[in-house]
């Protein structure tokens, strides 16, 4: 039996080992600071400010609230 696709991308926090910036924002990443990765294929990762991606999952869990609604209406 198949399983269950994953709707969200690979993603992880990491700490910083070096100067990033957010992919969003522009926003400088110093290095020791916790940002978000999140991986979009083999060779794409797309770092985001802690900020950032707080505002992001936000928005994610709203959406995912919203599509957990309409299933059980």
């Amino acid at each position: 039996m198949p399983r269950p696709k994953q709707i969200l991308k690979r993603s992880v926090v990491e700490v910083a080992q070096r100067k990033r910036t957010c992919k969003f924002s522009n926003q400088p990443i110093s290095k020791g600071e916790s940002c978000l990765v999140v991986f979009d294929g083999p060779r794409e990762r797309f770092c985001y400010s802690a900020d950032t991606a707080v505002e992001m999952i936000k928005m994610a869990r709203a959406k995912l609230d919203e599509i957990e609604e309409s299933l059980r209406s």
